[in-house]
């Protein structure tokens, strides 16, 4: 018998795909070499339940994510210790009866017929033609009646639009697992990683987006608020209403049928979400902070109290046009599209949510309409200074997206390192032993 070390295996899986089967799995359990080998398999083949079961025990204590798909009771316990069961429904389509058959039932010419389906009870009557009418007419009564219920299993197995409630039966997986496909197929589990997926990178949009909104905010309502810089309330609901559309066009994305080779970011704690969020944060407040200075300049000397009713002024006019000007660049700018979910110019009612944005802002910043400009309670900007902010606006959104995607490039999603965490598990089970 030839023997491995874990070294030689760790090389060997580098230019073969490993394959065991039952027979190998126990000697590996003779010889304490499950950590050792069991990570670098791709192949299981012919192995027992409960080494189903070991099999994912071992791939989760080396930091493997999991998951089991299974269609009977002996894959109950490995659904149970994967990260992800998906129970497949290994029902049989019922066969029809034909018309034939149901003709010579009316008539009272009773065969023996072949059970439907392995649920449905053997009926084998017999007819004598010496019987009693009595007997014959309760036979074709009970075939009246299993017809009917045939009948409606037919009707439920024909149903493929995926919205009725697939029939359970006992042997199933599903008590185990928190997925279940209507059918045998393993299909549904790519439906699992996309779904994963999208939902994972919109996560990790809602939060960037969140928390540059939320950052934006606080420094507006207590350092300039300081200052006398206020919203009034045409402003502050048309901010609403934009902001409203945006997160809820946002959802809107749909993940791609075809998986990407790439991966999204594991986890919401990282060096990329970090960055990019602290980056962002910096261009914004810059803006904003010269705008408003900018302002400043052509206010005349006054002192404006933090408790006074809002009016209209230079500085609030500004600081409201770069306030919503940095919100569509931050919904713009954090948008994770391909190649995980829809793009923008894909998810249509977001991409005219964003032109509507634009739209817009450009048309309050040009003055292009004074009778808006002055229902919203907006103060005429100086001459150059509309220039100005469109420039700085464009500048601010380049950089933003030029930082954004250079994070993505610097920090791609890659598969959790397991290796070292498999030494870890070796060097403890060996130091158990002695």
């Amino acid at each position: 018998m030839l023997f491995c070390s874990a070294v030689e295996v760790a090389v060997l899986s580098e230019s073969h795909d490993l394959c065991i089967n039952g027979d190998c799995f126990e000697m590996l359990q003779s010889t304490e070499a499950v950590l050792q080998v069991i990570p670098y398999v791709k192949v299981f083949s012919r192995v027992a339940p409960e080494q189903k079961e070991l099999v994912l025990t071992t791939f989760k204590s080396v930091g493997r994510v999991t998951l089991m798909c299974g269609d009977g009771t002996n894959d109950v316990g490995a659904l149970k210790q994967a990260h992800v069961g998906v129970a497949l429904l290994n029902a049989e389509p019922v066969q029809k009866v034909d018309s034939k058959s149901k003709a010579e039932n009316k008539s009272g010419k009773l065969k023996n017929k072949k059970p439907a389906n392995e649920a449905s009870s053997q009926v084998t009557p017999v007819a004598n033609s010496s019987g009693k009418a009595s007997s014959s007419l309760s036979l074709t009564a009970a075939e009246r009646q299993r017809e009917k219920l045939q009948k409606m299993l037919d009707e439920m197995n024909d149903e493929s639009d995926g919205r009725s409630a697939p029939i359970v039966k006992l042997g199933d997986a599903s008590m185990a697992s928190p997925f279940t496909a209507k059918h045998a197929s393993v299909t549904p589990t790519l439906d699992i990683i996309r779904q994963g997926r999208s939902t994972l990178v919109t996560t990790l949009q809602m939060f960037k987006i969140l928390g540059l909104n939320c950052l934006a905010t606080a420094y507006v309502l207590s350092v300039m608020y300081l200052d006398g810089v206020k919203l009034g309330d045409v402003q502050a609901t048309i901010s609403g209403v934009f902001t409203a559309a945006f997160f809820l066009f946002i959802s809107n994305a749909r993940p791609l049928q075809t998986l990407s080779a790439e991966r999204p970011q594991p986890n919401i704690f990282c060096a990329y979400v970090l960055l990019s969020i602290l980056g962002q944060f910096a261009m914004h407040i810059f803006f904003l902070i010269t705008a408003v200075n900018e302002a400043s300049k052509h206010m005349p000397e006054e002192c404006i109290e933090p408790d006074s009713d809002f009016h209209p002024n230079l500085v609030n006019t500004v600081s409201y046009m770069v306030n919503m000007m940095i919100q569509v660049a931050t919904f713009a700018v954090n948008y994770m599209g391909h190649p995980f979910n829809q793009s923008i110019s894909e998810n249509k009612p977001f991409k005219y949510a964003l032109y509507g944005a634009v739209a817009f802002f450009t048309v309050i910043t040009s003055d292009m309409f004074r009778g808006l400009n002055d229902y919203m309670k907006l103060e005429p900007l100086p001459e150059g200074m509309r220039g100005k902010l469109m420039l700085w606006a464009i500048l601010m959104f380049c950089g933003c997206y030029g930082w954004e995607r250079l994070l993505r490039w610097v920090f791609p999603g890659k598969i959790p390192a397991w290796e070292k965490r498999q030494k870890q598990a070796v060097a403890s089970l060996e130091k158990k032993h002695h």
